[in-house]
């Protein structure tokens, strides 16, 4: 059996469907969200007025329903209700959009009760929210199981070298197709570039068959093997591109993809993937992360007063020693800074050397968890925001002596420093709790992802996942 019919035979589909992409899948949920959000809106306020149609209710009602829209979108980010990382997955979904619905009804009405004197009908408002909770929970469920599902996720093939290791292969298609193709993405199967004609021949054929009888969707090609393309598979790929066929990088599609920078791969092409410069002109933005680091830290350090005595009634108590502690971090450009915290571990903590905080860190006192869960001890770090050493949002600030270490097994590592670090940001709201090298090179690639991309639009992202992190108790 030849490559093509194998992948003939693993690509059937029992019926025509249309092909997703993410941003598609992140459309197709809102666009149906906000269906279901209208008419039910409507039709609760058809049990009130008689003969409402849907045009005399957006007329006498636009403003309401706009501000359900804002309510109900402000709700769907807190929550990563358009996660694809999250919401494909049945056992998530369905407590979230239970509780997403409750949430959001019980804020609309009582927003717009007192604001405009609309008395509120028990009854009504019982039905309304059973039924548009309801709604979302199947429309969410039905979503997960099928439109997410294996059915309906791109064929793909990747193109690798003959020097690439199967095991990173492997991994690689993990990373692509993630658990129950939750990107939408489905390897179909790995061709190996020669550099022999004979072998280039043959692939540049199987790929023609495979444009012509609509078996696969993308060419996915390893960038360390771009220089193995050869000029007739090249002219293979550009007329598949002109087929429909999309041929990318697995550099860019793991960035699109993942939101993230491979950083194995990126070699030593800094100056490709990191146009930093780009961000020294762009004033408005530089505008508005000033504001928010302004606001944030005034807001910050006025909540580090308000519980100041609380914590420090309980410090004597559960967490016995000094109320803070200072410790050195490296910040922009590499120079030291010294940033202040609320303690959370024992006193000792370091008396044995240098070690990096771990998930489940015994040195970490009662009270400490608690202050680390609700980001409580980050408070006091505000003040360093408010003199300009930090920002709210940037890379983790990390101390020398594991950045010494880091460096060295790392690439690009320094390349943190670009920016000043932050007490928030996109590594820490995408990935776990950094324990060892391995994650420090996960947490790198999101870190690298927001200096290449930062936007009001990402730091927005970015603060409502903070919050996220905060009200469900997501903290280490």
């Amino acid at each position: 059996m030849n490559s093509v019919t194998e992948i003939q035979q693993n690509s059937k589909k029992s019926f025509a469907v249309p092909q997703f992409g993410l941003w598609h899948k992140k459309l197709l949920l809102a666009f149906i969200d906000l269906c279901i959000l209208t008419y039910s809106l409507f039709y609760y306020h058809k049990f009130t007025t008689e003969n409402l149609s849907f045009y005399h209710f957006f007329q006498g009602n636009s403003l309401s329903v706009l501000f359900g829209i804002g309510i109900f979108w402000i709700l769907t980010i807190i929550f990563n209700f358009y996660d694809l990382d999250y919401v494909n997955k049945t056992r998530k979904v369905l407590p979230l959009s239970f509780f997403i619905g409750i949430i959001f009804t019980l804020t609309y009405f009582i927003t717009t009760s007192i604001s405009s004197s609309y008395i509120i009908e028990i009854k009504n408002l019982f039905f309304f929210t059973i039924i548009f909770t309801l709604l979302l929970m199947f429309w969410r469920v039905f979503y997960a199981s099928v439109i997410h599902s294996n059915v309906f996720a791109k064929n793909c093939i990747l193109l690798t070298s003959e020097e690439t290791d199967r095991i990173l292969i492997d991994r690689i298609i993990e990373s692509i197709e993630g658990i129950e193709f939750e990107y939408g993405l489905k390897i179909l199967r790995t061709y190996t570039v020669t550099k022999e004609q004979k072998q280039i021949d043959r692939l540049s054929r199987a790929i023609e068959r495979m444009t012509r009888k609509k078996l696969m969707d993308t060419v996915i090609i390893m960038d360390r093997d771009q220089g193995a393309i050869s000029n007739s598979l090249n002219t293979t790929l550009v007329k598949a591109i002109g087929n429909g066929i999309q041929v990318e990088t697995y550099f860019k599609l793991y960035e699109d993809v993942k939101e993230a920078i491979p950083v194995q791969f990126a070699g030593n092409q800094l100056y490709t993937i990191l146009p930093i410069s780009k961000y020294s002109h762009n004033y408005i933005y530089l505008l508005w992360h000033k504001l928010v680091d302004i606001l944030s830290s005034v807001l910050g350090l006025s909540t580090m007063l308000i519980l100041t005595p609380i914590i420090v009634f309980m410090n004597l108590f559960l967490n016995k020693g000094p109320l803070f502690y200072r410790q050195f971090r490296v910040g922009k450009g590499g120079k030291e800074i010294e940033i202040i915290k609320f303690r959370s571990m024992i006193v000792k903590a370091e008396e044995h050397g240098a070690k990096m905080s771990i998930k489940g860190d015994q040195r970490v006192t009662s009270f400490g968890k608690i202050l680390r869960k609700l980001r409580i001890d980050e408070l006091p770090q505000f003040w360093s925001v408010l003199k300009g050493e930090m920002s709210l949002i940037g890379p983790r600030p990390e101390r020398k002596i594991f950045i010494d270490q880091l460096v060295k097994s790392i690439p690009l590592y320094d390349s943190r420093h670009l920016i000043k670090p932050g007490i928030t940001g996109w590594a820490q709201v995408k990935y776990e709790y950094g324990e060892n090298t391995e994650d420090s090179i996960k947490k790198l690639e999101y870190d690298l992802y927001y200096i290449k991309n930062r936007s009001v639009t990402l730091d927005i992202r970015i603060i409502f996942k903070t919050i996220n992190t905060i009200l469900f108790y997501k903290g280490v």
